[in-house]
């Protein structure tokens, strides 16, 4: 059970399920919920700020801006612009 939790621990297991997450929302939305597709570059932003992250994350691990909670916060503000602004 340890090993689980400790996988679930991991920043980067953490940022990629929230892209994945994003990822699932933005389909769904553009798919079911609103009246035209949503374009294919706005729904590369998320994963987009999960690369930035990755890099991040990889020149300075321990850094203010290398901080996991920022970067799922991110991705999930950028899910929420894209379907608001696409609703328009």
């Amino acid at each position: 059970m340890s090993k689980v939790v400790d996988f679930f621990k991991n920043g980067r297991i953490q940022v990629a399920l929230a892209a994945g997450i994003s990822i699932v929302v933005l389909a769904y939305v553009s798919k079911r919920v609103l009246p035209e597709p949503i374009p294919k570059l706005h729904l590369a932003i998320p994963p987009l700020i999960m690369a930035i992250y990755e890099a991040a994350a990889a020149k300075k691990e321990h850094t203010n801006y290398s901080k996991t909670p920022y970067w799922i916060a991110a991705i999930f503000v950028a899910t929420i612009l894209v379907i608001v602004l696409n609703a328009r």
